[in-house]
C-alpha cells in the first residue's frame, strides 16, 4: 500500500488480487463442514485442562499449551470438552461451534458468530452511549442491566481515578458474569472503551509532546506500557489514536495530533498504534494480539486538521475542512501508515470518522458530497473500504446523528442512521442512551433499508458491520476470558517502571527555543540554590471539555520548585473582587494578585514566568460555544446574519483581521435559501471574519512576562503550548524560552521535568513539531491544508522557530532526527 509519489504498479496489484481470490475460492469449495462438533463426555479420554477458583470469585480454566478460559460457575454458563480441551459453551447447545473454538483465528470466529444474533441484538451492539449507570463494586444497577439485556456490548469504562482498583475489577467481573447469565442471547462479553485517560495511568506527554521527541521508539514504548495498564483495568478499546495533520495552526485539537509534518506523523502514529495493539513477552518479542492488546480507533478519518480559519467541527460554525492547496490526500497519509503496521497485528483495527464536510479550492465538495464523513459513501465506502482495502470497524464520532449532522439536517432520524450504515459505518457513537427506544429507532432504519435496498442487501450490511465489531472482542481474547485479576490490576497501577519511562519521555518532549548567554547550562556540582521569583499566573474561568474556576497559582508548585531554588512569589488579597458566582460570592480577578515590588524582584537571581499560549474566547473556537444545533432545533440560530464570525488569534494583543491575506469570501459555508425577485434559491453562506477582532482571554500573560522582564535582568519563560503562537510580542525581552506541549484533554508537562531542564540536570533535546509564525499575516496567508507553509519567527539571536528547530546546551540541534525529518514534506496522491 503506497499512496505517496512512488505508486506501485496497478497491473501487479490486480494480478495479485485475482490470484488470491482464486485460491480462496478453491479452498472454500473444498472445505467440509466441521462445525458444530459433538462434545466429549465430561472428563472422558485424556483431559488436557484443569480449572481452579480464583480469589476474585471466578473460575480459571487452563488448557494444556492453549488458551486460559475464565467464567463464573454461578452464571449458568457451562464448559464442554472436545479433543481433551475445554471450551466455553457460549450458545448453550452442548456442542463446539466454530466461534467457540479458541484454536481458530479471531477473524474466523467473529464471522462464524454473526448468525447467532437477532437483528435487534445486532442493533444493540451498535449502541455506544456514555454510561449513565452508577459504578459500584457490590451491585449492578437497573440501567446497566437493561443495557446488557439489550445486547449493548461496547460500554464506556469507569472514568479516570474516580474509582479505585477494587471497584473497577469487581465492576467488570459483575458485568461479565451478568452477561453469561442472559439466556436469550449467545454470550459475547462487554468491551470497555475510553478516550485517553489521566489520573489512574502513568503520565506520558500528549501526542504533540511525543512528536516533539521526534523518536518513534518513545511512541512505541508509550503504546506498549499504556496498553498493559489499560488491560489490567479491563479497558480494551481506545477511542483514539488521533492522527489528524495539524496543518492549520489555529485549530483547537492540535494537542492531540503528532504535529503538521506528514512523515513525522506517519512514523509516530504507526509506532504508537503498533505498541497499543501488540502484546510482548518479557524479552520484548511481538506476540501479536494478546492479553495486553488494546484496539485503537484511528481518528478522525480522513483528517480534520484543515479546519477553515481554525474553527473546530464540534460546533456547526466549524463544519468545513477546506483544501485550498489541494492536499486532501496528504491528510490521509497517517491513516494509511497505520493500515500497514510493522508488528504482528498488521493493521489498525478500528477507526472513527470526522464531523467535517470537505471543500476543494474551487468550492466543490470532496467526492461530490456536501455531507459529513459519516454520511459520505465516497470517503468511507469508495475510498477507505474499496480503494485502500481496509475492512476494520468504524465508529462514528459522537453526536453525528443529532447536533453534528452536517449536510443531512433534512433527513429523518431513521434516514440518518441508514445513511451512515450505507456509507460504511458500523456503530453509532454516543447513541443508545434511550434504551429500547434507541433500538426501535435503529430498527426503523433497518426496515427503511429493506424497503429501499432489499432485505438481502440490508442483512448483508448488518451482518458485515456486526462481524467487524466482533473482531474487536475476539482479537484481544476476552471472549475466552473477560475477567480481571485484582492482584494484576493492583500491581500494574502506576507501575514504577512505567512512571519513570513516562517522566523520561516528558523530559525529551521539552523544546528549548532560546538560551541567551547559556543561562540554561549543565549543572555545576555543589552550586548554591539560586533565589528565584516565580510569579502567580492568572487563569480565567474556562468551559469546553472541563469547566474550571479562575485561579492564580504560582507558575510552579512552590514545594516542588523549592527542591531546586529559594522561591519567592506573590500573595493573594484576603477578599476577591471579581464577578459574583451563582451563589453570589465574588470570584478571583487579576486585581486580587498582590505582586512583589520591583525592588523585591530585583534581589532575585532570575525569574521564571510560566504562561500559556494565547487562549481564544470567541464562540467559533470554544467547544462549549458556537452554533450547536441544526436549523429548526431549539439551539439553532434562526437569523444567521446575527451570528458574527470572529478570527482566531495566535497573539496576545488584540488582533483585527483586516490584512490583504484575509478571505473576504469563505470557501466553506452552508447552502441557505434566499429570496430574490420573488424566487427562492440556494446560495453558499459567507463565513468570512474580515474586519473583525478576536477575543483573547489571557492577554495578562503577556503583561506578566513584560512586567517581570522590566523588573529583573534575567527571565526564563516557560510556555505550556497547545497551539502555535506569535513570539514577537515578548521574545526579545527575555533570556530563555522553554516549551512543553499539553492542553485540550492532555495534562501539561509536570513541573519537575521543566525544573530538571532549567537547572541543568538534563540537557534539552526536543524539537518543534510545528512552525511558529512570524505574525498573524502569515497565518492568514498560509493554506489550511498545507504543512509547513508559514514564514516563521526569527528571534533576537538569529534562530528561526521552524519545524524541527530546538536547542541544547551547545546550540542548534543537528542530529539524525533533523536529517531525517527536516526535509521537504511528502505529498499524498489519490489512489488509482
Amino acid at each position: 500500500m503506497n499512496y505517496l509519489k512512488n505508486k506501485a504498479s496497478s497491473k501487479k496489484v490486480i494480478f495479485t488480487v485475482l490470484f488470491a481470490a482464486l485460491i480462496t475460492l478453491f479452498f472454500a469449495c473444498n472445505k467440509t463442514k466441521e462445525y458444530p462438533k459433538q462434545a466429549d463426555s465430561p472428563g472422558s479420554g485424556k483431559i488436557k485442562w484443569i480449572e481452579s477458583q480464583t480469589p476474585d470469585g471466578w473460575t480459571s480454566v487452563k488448557n494444556e499449551a492453549g488458551t486460559t478460559l475464565g467464567y463464573s460457575k454461578s452464571s449458568g454458563l457451562k464448559l464442554i470438552q472436545v479433543d481433551g480441551y475445554a471450551f466455553k459453551d457460549l450458545n448453550r447447545n452442548n456442542m463446539l461451534d466454530e466461534f467457540e473454538d479458541w484454536r481458530l483465528d479471531f477473524e474466523t470466529r467473529a464471522k462464524a458468530m454473526v448468525d447467532e444474533f437477532t437483528l435487534e441484538q445486532m442493533m444493540g451492539m451498535k449502541m455506544n452511549p456514555f454510561g449513565s449507570w452508577k459504578v459500584n463494586q457490590d451491585t449492578l444497577d437497573t440501567i446497566i442491566k437493561e443495557s446488557l439485556d439489550l445486547c449493548y456490548r461496547q460500554l464506556r469504562a469507569p472514568r479516570g481515578g474516580a474509582n479505585d482498583t477494587r471497584t473497577k475489577v469487581n465492576w467488570n467481573n459483575m458485568v461479565q458474569e451478568y452477561i453469561e447469565g442472559i439466556e436469550n442471547s449467545t454470550c459475547i462479553p462487554a468491551v470497555w472503551i475510553d478516550d485517553p485517560r489521566s489520573g489512574d495511568v502513568s503520565s506520558w506527554p500528549s501526542n504533540l509532546g511525543l512528536a516533539a521527541t521526534f523518536d518513534p521508539g518513545i511512541g512505541a514504548q508509550y503504546g506498549r506500557m499504556m496498553s498493559e495498564e489499560w488491560r489490567a483495568m479491563g479497558i480494551s478499546m481506545q477511542v483514539a489514536t488521533q492522527m489528524d495533520l495539524a496543518t492549520e495552526p489555529r485549530w483547537k485539537r492540535i494537542p492531540g495530533t503528532f504535529g503538521e509534518d506528514p512523515a513525522l506523523s506517519m512514523d509516530i502514529a504507526r509506532a504508537v498504534i503498533n505498541g497499543w495493539q501488540s502484546t510482548y513477552d518479557n524479552q520484548g518479542n511481538d506476540l501479536g494480539w494478546g492479553k495486553h492488546s488494546v484496539n485503537n480507533q484511528m481518528k478522525h478519518f480522513p483528517g480534520d486538521g484543515a479546519a477553515e480559519g481554525g474553527r473546530e467541527s464540534h460546533t456547526r460554525d466549524g463544519a468545513y475542512n477546506i483544501f485550498p492547496g489541494g492536499q486532501f490526500f496528504t491528510h490521509v497519509l497517517p491513516f494509511l501508515a497505520c493500515m500497514d503496521l510493522p508488528g504482528k497485528t498488521k493493521t489498525v483495527s478500528a477507526a472513527m470518522t470526522n464531523y467535517s464536510v470537505g471543500i476543494e479550492a474551487d468550492g466543490s465538495t470532496v467526492g461530490g458530497e456536501r455531507v459529513g464523513t459519516s454520511y459520505s459513501t465516497y470517503k468511507l465506502k469508495h475510498l477507505l473500504r474499496e480503494k485502500y482495502n481496509w475492512d476494520g470497524y468504524i465508529l462514528t464520532d459522537f453526536g453525528i446523528l443529532t447536533s453534528k449532522n452536517y449536510g443531512v439536517e433534512n433527513l429523518s432520524p431513521a434516514e440518518k442512521r441508514l445513511a451512515t450504515l450505507e456509507a460504511g459505518c458500523d456503530a453509532f457513537g454516543g447513541e443508545g442512551g434511550d434504551g429500547q427506544a434507541s433500538i426501535d429507532l435503529a430498527m426503523e432504519a433497518y426496515q427503511l433499508g429493506v424497503s429501499r435496498l432489499g432485505k438481502a442487501k440490508m442483512d448483508e450490511i448488518m451482518k458485515k458491520s456486526t462481524e467487524r465489531m466482533l473482531r474487536t472482542h475476539f482479537n484481544i481474547g476476552i471472549v475466552d476470558n473477560p475477567y480481571l485479576d485484582f492482584e494484576v490490576a493492583q500491581s500494574t497501577f502506576l507501575k514504577p517502571q512505567h512512571v519513570e519511562a513516562a517522566f523520561q519521555a516528558q523530559l525529551k518532549s521539552i523544546v528549548m527555543l532560546k538560551n541567551t548567554d547559556g543561562i540554561i547550562s549543565k549543572a555545576t556540582k555543589g552550586a548554591q540554590k539560586p533565589k528565584v521569583y516565580i510569579p502567580r499566573v492568572f487563569v480565567a474561568a474556562a468551559g469546553g471539555w472541563t469547566r474550571t474556576p479562575a485561579s492564580a497559582k504560582p507558575g510552579f508548585d512552590p514545594e516542588v520548585a523549592g527542591e531546586y531554588f529559594d522561591v519567592v512569589t506573590d500573595k493573594l488579597a484576603d477578599k476577591y473582587t471579581g464577578t459574583a458566582d451563582r451563589e453570589g460570592n465574588p470570584t478571583l480577578s487579576p486585581n486580587d494578585i498582590i505582586r512583589l515590588s520591583k525592588a523585591e524582584i530585583a534581589q532575585c537571581d532570575f525569574a521564571i514566568v510560566r504562561i500559556s499560549n494565547p487562549k481564544n474566547g470567541n464562540p467559533t473556537f470554544m467547544e462549549s460555544g458556537g452554533m450547536r444545533e441544526g436549523p429548526g432545533s431549539a439551539g439553532s440560530i434562526s437569523n444567521r446574519e446575527d451570528y458574527t464570525y470572529l478570527p482566531i488569534s495566535l497573539q496576545y494583543r488584540p488582533y483585527t483581521a483586516n490584512s490583504e491575506f484575509v478571505r473576504r469570501e469563505s470557501l466553506g459555508g452552508d447552502m441557505i435559501e434566499v429570496s430574490e425577485n420573488g424566487t427562492t434559491k440556494l446560495v453558499k453562506e459567507n463565513r468570512s471574519y474580515f474586519g473583525k477582532t478576536g477575543i483573547i482571554t489571557n492577554e495578562s500573560h503577556l503583561d506578566l512576562v513584560l512586567n517581570t522582564a522590566a523588573a529583573t535582568e534575567k527571565v526564563i519563560v516557560v510556555v505550556d503550548m497547545s497551539n502555535p503562537m506569535v513570539f514577537t510580542e515578548f521574545e526579545p525581552e527575555v533570556d530563555a524560552i522553554l516549551v512543553g506541549f499539553g492542553g485540550n484533554r492532555a495534562a501539561n508537562v509536570p513541573d519537575k521535568a521543566f525544573l530538571e531542564i532549567i537547572t541543568g540536570q538534563v540537557e534539552p533535546s526536543g524539537l518543534l513539531p510545528l512552525q511558529m509564525p512570524a505574525n498573524m499575516e502569515t497565518v492568514e496567508a498560509q493554506f489550511e491544508d498545507v504543512p509547513r507553509d508559514m514564514h516563521c519567527h526569527v528571534d533576537s539571536n538569529g534562530n528561526t522557530y521552524d519545524f524541527a528547530f530546538g536547542l541544547n546546551w551547545s546550540g542548534t540541534i543537528k542530529d539524525e532526527r533533523t536529517a531525517k525529518y527536516d526535509v521537504i514534506p511528502i505529498v499524498g496522491v489519490a489512489p488509482e
